[in-house]
C-alpha cells in the first residue's frame, strides 16, 4: 500500500541529495568570490530575487508556503555554512 509511494519519494530523495551537493559547490565558489572581494555573507537583494523567483515558478499553490519555507531555511543553512568557511 505505502511501498510504491515510499519508493517514489526515496527516488526524489536521492535526486535532491545529488543537487544538493551541486548547488554546495556552487555555494563554495560564492565563499570563494566573496572572500576574494571581501562582500558580506548575506545578501537580502537576493534572497528576495530568489524567492520572487521561486514564486513565478510554482505552479502547485498548495504547495507555495511549504515550498518557500524550504528554500528559506536552505538559504538560512547556506550563509550559515559560508560564515563556517569564512
Amino acid at each position: 500500500m505505502l511501498e510504491k509511494p515510499r519508493a517514489e519519494i526515496n527516488k526524489i530523495d536521492a535526486k535532491i541529495v545529488a543537487l544538493l551537493e551541486k548547488r554546495y559547490l556552487c555555494v563554495d565558489e560564492v565563499v570563494r568570490i566573496k572572500k576574494e572581494n571581501n562582500l558580506p555573507t548575506l545578501d537580502s537583494k537576493r534572497e528576495e530575487e530568489v524567492i520572487a523567483r521561486l514564486q513565478e515558478m510554482i505552479t502547485e499553490k498548495e504547495y507555495e508556503e511549504a515550498i518557500l519555507k524550504t528554500f528559506q531555511s536552505m538559504m538560512d543553512i547556506s550563509k550559515e555554512y559560508q560564515k563556517g568557511k569564512r
